[in-house]
């Protein structure tokens, strides 16, 4: 059982007990880190430990995450990162694009610099697995409920979503 926390134009976001699953079909705006930000700190508040389960699909506009997106990661990294467990990172896809989007998560994590690991793979199972065994002593879902979470908050066929301008 999941709780859908928010959805909009290029994501939907859904918890399932410490973890929240974010879902991006295009570039990721501030805005919809605001959005997660009451779950957010409400798990900092509930939990000893909580993680995330980013997924980008693999039909993803292809556009990276603009500095506003940068600076509000590192903000709310910097606010609940001491409970923070996990960011593990599904980036689906095997073109050029894809591997651009690994390698600008990998950089986003030494900007931001966490107190939490933070990996980045090609599947939402092995993500979901990292996630999971991160979370597991603090009350964490089990990889199968989290894969059943993406399923379900996948969209059949994306929403018109217009691609925001990279910085």
């Amino acid at each position: 059982m999941y709780t859908l926390v928010s959805e909009g134009p290029t994501h939907r976001f859904a918890a399932v007990r410490n973890v929240l699953v974010t879902l991006y079909w295009a570039a990721p705006t501030s805005e919809a880190l605001m959005e997660r930000e009451p779950w957010v700190r409400e798990a900092h508040e509930k939990y000893e430990g909580f993680g995330l389960l980013v997924v980008v699909d693999a039909r993803a506009s292809g556009v990276l995450p603009d500095g506003d997106f940068r600076a509000a990661s590192k903000r709310q990294a910097l606010l609940y990162g001491d409970k923070m467990l996990v960011s593990a990172s599904a980036i689906e896809g095997d073109g050029l694009t894809f591997k651009l989007l690994r390698t600008f998560l990998r950089a986003l994590a030494l900007v931001v610099n966490p107190k939490f690991p933070v990996r980045s793979f090609a599947t939402v199972q092995e993500a979901a697995a990292f996630a999971v065994e991160a979370c597991a002593e603090y009350e964490g879902p089990s990889v199968s409920e989290l894969l059943q979470v993406v399923s379900s908050i996948r969209p059949v066929t994306l929403p018109n979503a217009a691609p925001t301008q990279s910085s």
